[in-house]
């Protein structure tokens, strides 16, 4: 901290003197001729034409001596040395002035420094932006990993291989786009202000609306009004964005995170399996042409056949627990030996299972693998087998021990729809704050009809976590929440 605040004031006194000199040092506009990295790859014919050029980026390295000074300044994607020279630079007296982190327009020509270094001989420069604050020096590294999320600025700017999951981000938006409009479908918004929350098991956040004195839910979900945009007779529809739930920050959890759901009608949970397998290959294309995706020393090729397995059946298989046969209490045993906490007055039997799956199978699904036969009790939305009505028409996608997606026939049958939200109704007032509400509004647009349709949600921030190959989605999401210490 004395050495931040000693450089702090070193730099406030170069602003002043820079100042009284009539310098701008924070211009609106800049001369720039093109990239460093077109500079970089265009060096020899721009070279032997000897045409002078304006070259703009950051200073993230300095050494003067005596009359000759070295500069690194760095764009985007590629940095270059700049070589100022007093017998050639108009400014060269400048120089001292110039503090790690500014951000310059070097006038000049490029060529070859002594050590055959590719540079830009320096004619002149200019200030783009003064620093006030120092950059923290690359050789001490960031440690804090608080620092490193709340100033993730920082993070890129010194590491810019950090920039990575954004670039991949990019791309898997753009894929997702363009494979969905290729298919049909469109892009439609749905509120992010609800006056009903919905579409999943989740806390909301609320807040409040003066001007109409209405209690409002930043959503946690968008199903239910992408649901009545099909009662509305649209046919094949997706929105990507932003979720909130008010939940707790770990490595696979952020409160506000990024999703896509599509909705399709005349479509079942059986096709929807397909379409996601599709959807996924399609994306992880666009980053890994050959399909083979390196996950934190796991790797997975996505040409293999991916597996479909049953819920009910894997819960018994891993942990000898048979969801119909054995009791609340038989399923509370192995979730104490496990030391896995539950509140005794708010728990299922459904809710145990998901508890046990999470904490002792979950993780160990490293291929891409549907779990389908999900219990009722846990699909408050999607419409129940008819050979068994106490399990569900839906899936979810397991990849390296994550749920990437989840999705089902949608339950469309009003009647059916009504005594659902009140069971889950009956647990919201015994103090369960993740059961899903009673949305009149909801039960009104399936009585006007919803057709046969199916419906996928795919957590993005995970995805996007899995092909960056980092271990937190809170490396993939650039200003995430974080737990302070």
């Amino acid at each position: 901290m004395e050495e931040e605040n000693r450089v702090i004031k070193d730099n406030l006194k170069k602003i002043n003197k820079l100042k009284s000199l009539g310098i701008d040092l924070y211009p609106s506009k800049t001369k720039r001729s093109f990239s460093i990295k077109k500079a970089v790859e265009n060096f020899e014919k721009i070279k032997e034409s000897k045409k002078k050029i304006h070259l703009v980026g950051r200073v993230i390295a300095i050494r003067i001596i005596g009359k000759i000074s070295f500069l690194k300044i760095s764009d985007e994607f590629d940095n270059i040395q700049a070589i100022l020279k007093k017998e050639i630079t108009k400014n060269y007296d400048l120089v001292e002035y110039i503090s790690l982190g500014d951000i310059v327009n070097i006038k000049g020509y490029l060529d070859y420094s002594q050590t055959g270094e590719k540079s830009i001989i320096a004619e002149s420069f200019n200030w783009l932006t003064k620093v006030i604050r120092p950059l923290p020096k690359e050789y001490y590294k960031i440690k804090d990993e608080e620092i490193l999320a709340t100033k993730r600025y920082l993070t890129t700017l010194l590491w810019p291989e950090k920039r990575k999951p954004f670039y991949i981000r990019a791309k898997v938006y753009k894929a997702l786009r363009s494979f969905l409009d290729k298919n049909g479908f469109i892009e439609v918004e749905t509120p992010i202000l609800q006056t009903h929350y919905g579409g999943a098991l989740a806390r909301p956040f609320k807040t409040y609306l003066n001007a109409l004195k209405l209690p409002l839910y930043l959503r946690i979900a968008p199903e239910l009004y992408l649901k009545k945009m099909i009662v509305g007779g649209f046919e094949r529809i997706y929105e990507i964005g932003k979720d909130f739930r008010n939940e707790g920050i770990d490595r696979e959890h952020n409160p506000e995170f990024s999703m896509i759901e599509l909705y399709v009608a005349w479509k079942d949970v059986n096709w929807l399996i397909k379409f996601t397998e599709k959807i996924i290959k399609e994306v992880t294309k666009k980053i890994y042409p050959d399909l083979i995706i390196e996950y934190q020393n796991n790797k997975v090729d996505l040409k293999e056949k991916w597996e479909i397995k049953s819920y009910i059946q894997i819960l018994e298989e891993k942990v000898g627990l048979n969801y119909f046969k054995n009791s609340l209490e038989d399923f509370k045993k192995v979730a104490i030996e496990n030391n896995i906490e539950f509140k005794p007055k708010l728990v299922t039997k459904a809710k145990l299972a998901d508890e046990i799956f999470k904490k002792l199978i979950r993780l160990n699904i490293i291929k891409p693998t549907f779990l389908v036969d999900i219990p009722k009790d846990l699909s408050p939305l999607a419409k129940s087998k008819k050979e068994n009505p106490e399990i569900t028409e839906r899936m979810q996608l397991y990849l390296f021990g994550f749920e990437i997606a989840n999705g089902f026939s949608e339950l469309n049958d009003p009647i059916d729809q009504k005594e659902r939200f009140k069971e889950q109704q009956k647990l919201l007032k015994k103090g369960d704050v993740e059961s899903h509400p009673y949305d009149k509004t909801f039960i009104e647009a399936l009585e006007y009809g919803l057709p046969p349709t199916a419906g996928l949600g795919i957590g993005l921030d995970r995805l996007i976590m899995i092909l960056s190959n980092e271990r937190s989605i809170r490396d993939v999401i650039y200003f995430p929440f974080v737990k302070k210490s």
